[in-house]
C-alpha cells in the first residue's frame, strides 16, 4: 500500500514537472515574439520581452536536466521552444565562435565606430573605486575612426568642459573633425563630415504637452566621408526612464535577495518604476517611427548607433532595425552582454545597427570607463 502511494506521488510530481516545462516553453516563445506588439496598444508585452534572457536561461537549464535524466521526449519540448525562438536568441545571445580574418585589402579600408553614453563625462557614483577621467582615456585609447557620444554635452560646448581641457590637444590631433555638442549629441571623427539638417528629427523631438528638457529624445545625423564612401551616421538617445532616486531604491530593495519585499515596496514598484517603464515604452515606439523615417529617406550606407534605452528584440529595436539593417553585435560577438550597469538594471540598451555595402567583422562591449553605460565598438569592412 505504501509503495502504491509513493508510485502515485512520483507520477504526480513528474506530471507537474512536465506541465511546468510546457508552460515555461510557451512563455519563452511568447517573450521571443512579444517585441512585435506596439506598446501603444498594450505595454504588457514590452515587459515580457524584458524577461526573455532570464526565461531563456531557465529553459536551457530545464532542457539539460531532462537530458541528464534521460527523459528525451520531455527534453524535446524546451529544445523545440528554443528552436522556435532562435531569431530572437541570436540577437540577444549570439554564438559567433570564429572571427572574420581581415585581409590586407580590407585592412587598408576598414573603419571602427565607437558608441558610448558618457553620462556627461561624470564619474558613476556606484563605482567610486574608478579613477577619474577613465572615460576620456578610454576614448583616446580606443583610437576609433568615428566616435558617437550620447549625454556628452547637455548645456555647454564640449570644448569648454573642464575635465576635457587636459586632453584637448590630444583630441584635436586625433579628431580634427568634431562637433561642439548638439543637446547631448557629440561626434568625434578622423574623417570630414557634414551635419544633416533633417526636419523629421527636429520636429520629432517633443509633443506639445512634453517640454524638450523633460523629453530627452535627441538625435542627429551626419554624412561622414569614410575614404571612398559616404556613410550616414544617426546618433540617437531615446527618452530616459526618468527614474528618481526613490524609484531606484525601490527597485534595489525589491531585487535584494537577502530581504523579502514587503507590501509597501511592491506598491512603490507598481506605481513608480512599472508605470514609468510603461510610459517610456510607448514614447520609444513613437520615437522609433521618427528614426525609421530618417533611415528610409537616407542613402544605402547607414549606421544607427546610440542609447536606445531598449533591449534587443523590443518593439523599438525592431522598428528601427526594420528588415534592411543588421546588428553589429549579433553578427560578430558571442554570448549575452549588458551595456547598462547601474542599480541592477543589467540590460543591453546600447546598439550599433547598419546596412549597405559594409559588414561588421568585429564588435565588443568593453567593461571600462566611468559612465553608467559601457562603450560598444565595432569594426567594419567594405563588401566590394
Amino acid at each position: 500500500m505504501e509503495e502504491k502511494k509513493k508510485s502515485k506521488l512520483r507520477k504526480v510530481c513528474k506530471a507537474v514537472c512536465v506541465i511546468g516545462t510546457i508552460v515555461l516553453s510557451c512563455v519563452l516563445v511568447l517573450s521571443a515574439y512579444s517585441g512585435h506588439v506596439d506598446p501603444n496598444r498594450t505595454s504588457l508585452f514590452a515587459f515580457i520581452t524584458l524577461a526573455f534572457p532570464f526565461v531563456l536561461g531557465v529553459t536551457l537549464a530545464v532542457a539539460l536536466i531532462w537530458l541528464v535524466l534521460l527523459r528525451w521526449r520531455v527534453a524535446l519540448i524546451p529544445l523545440a521552444a528554443i528552436a522556435l525562438s532562435w531569431p530572437t536568441v541570436r540577437i540577444v545571445s549570439p554564438l559567433n565562435i570564429s572571427q572574420h580574418k581581415i585581409t590586407a585589402k580590407e585592412d587598408s579600408t576598414k573603419f571602427t565606430v565607437l558608441s558610448y553614453n558618457v553620462m556627461n563625462f561624470e564619474k558613476n557614483g556606484a563605482k567610486k573605486h574608478f579613477e577619474g577621467a577613465q572615460t576620456l582615456k578610454y576614448i583616446l585609447d580606443s583610437d576609433a575612426d568615428i566616435v558617437m557620444l550620447q549625454e556628452g554635452s547637455l548645456s555647454i560646448d564640449i570644448n569648454n568642459l573642464p575635465l576635457l581641457k587636459p586632453y584637448m590637444n590630444l583630441f584635436k590631433k586625433r579628431y580634427p573633425y568634431r562637433s561642439h555638442g548638439y543637446h547631448d549629441q557629440v561626434i568625434l571623427s578622423k574623417h570630414p563630415y557634414t551635419a544633416v539638417e533633417d526636419s523629421t528629427i527636429k520636429e520629432g523631438f517633443a509633443s506639445p504637452d512634453e517640454p524638450l528638457s523633460m523629453y530627452h529624445f535627441y538625435a542627429r545625423a551626419y554624412d561622414v566621408l569614410v575614404p571612398g564612401h559616404t556613410v550616414r551616421f544617426i546618433n540617437l538617445h531615446l527618452s530616459s526612464m526618468m527614474f528618481t532616486e526613490e524609484d531606484k531604491k525601490a527597485y534595489m530593495d525589491l531585487t535584494n535577495l537577502n530581504d523579502k519585499p514587503n507590501r509597501s515596496e511592491l506598491s512603490r514598484m507598481r506605481y513608480s518604476v512599472v508605470t514609468k517603464l510603461s510610459q517610456a515604452f510607448k514614447k520609444h515606439a513613437r520615437e522609433a517611427d521618427v528614426i525609421r523615417q530618417v533611415i528610409d529617406q537616407s542613402n544605402e550606407n547607414v549606421i544607427v548607433c546610440g542609447d536606445f534605452n531598449e533591449v534587443p528584440a523590443s518593439y523599438t529595436y525592431r522598428t528601427i532595425k526594420g528588415s534592411d539593417m543588421s546588428d553589429a553585435y549579433a553578427d560578430c560577438a558571442f554570448g549575452p552582454v549588458n551595456t547598462f550597469r547601474d542599480n541592477r538594471f543589467y540590460f543591453k540598451i546600447d546598439h550599433i545597427l547598419y546596412r549597405g555595402d559594409m559588414k561588421a567583422v568585429r564588435c565588443r562591449v568593453d567593461k571600462k570607463g566611468d559612465s553608467d553605460h559601457y562603450p560598444q565598438i565595432a569594426t567594419f569592412v567594405w563588401k566590394n
